[in-house]
């Protein structure tokens, strides 16, 4: 239970500074973020089926799933970044 209290709190604090600070050069650093951490952890992936630390089934699909969740962020801000050009 504590350590649900530590994560809500530690999650409310976080969310109550990017409110103060948030600008559209946080937002894109933010994104950039989030897409370079889902291509890590597909490297990860590899690296855990390379090393026989995981099963090709296992890794295969959380490779796919970080990927798609990469190219979904990486879509969106390319949608919206074209949206405000025009």
């Amino acid at each position: 239970m504590s350590q649900f209290l530590f994560e809500a709190s530690l999650f409310g604090v976080i969310f109550l500074i990017l409110k103060k600070i948030w600008s559209p050069s946080v937002k894109y650093w933010m994104g950039q973020i989030v897409i370079a951490i889902n291509i890590f952890a597909c490297l990860l992936y590899m690296y855990g089926i390379y090393g026989g630390m995981m099963t090709l089934g296992l890794g295969s699909s959380k490779i796919l799933l970080h990927a798609i969740v990469a190219i979904i962020i990486h879509t969106l801000f390319t949608i919206q970044s074209s949206n405000e050009h025009e």
